[in-house]
């Protein structure tokens, strides 16, 4: 298969992100694969011997916007980042991506559903999910 060679402007090369980008401008460019990861928002999971701490980083999104639902063992964070108005100008370059999201990440049986929590704050949304008491490690004394 060829493809038809184009010439990269000086700001374009700093544009492409990978590799196969660089050598199949646009087929990444017609379908979308570079525009739309799958991957918002960001996520850290740690887990410890008290729980689990989910991290997620949403800037520029209320929390009136974001719904963390915990269903068999799964934990969904899901919202919308709403895109401001811009009256009366042009937009020369959007990366910033708006409109709705959705992370579903596994977490262990271990986990106490009742007594999750979760705050926002500075665009970090971190969900507490403790280990149920059976689940914590326990230190046995050696006679």
């Amino acid at each position: 298969m060829l493809f038809r060679y184009e010439p990269i402007v000086f700001d374009q090369m700093f544009s492409r992100t990978s590799p196969a980008e660089w050598a199949l401008p646009e087929i990444f460019t017609q379908f979308n694969f570079v525009d739309r990861p799958n991957n918002y928002p960001s996520v850290n999971v740690v887990e410890n011997k008290e729980g689990v701490l989910v991290v997620a980083e949403i800037p520029g999104v209320l929390k009136e916007d974001v719904k963390v639902q915990l269903q068999d063992g799964t934990l969904t964070i899901s919202g919308e980042r709403k895109q401001p108005e811009e009256k009366d100008s042009d937009v020369l370059r959007r990366e910033i991506r708006y409109g709705s999201f959705s992370r579903t990440i596994e977490l262990p049986e271990s986990v106490e559903t009742e007594k999750v929590t979760a705050d926002c704050a500075n665009g970090v949304l971190r969900i507490s999910l403790p280990k149920r008491e059976a689940a914590k490690p326990k230190e046995i004394s050696i006679r």
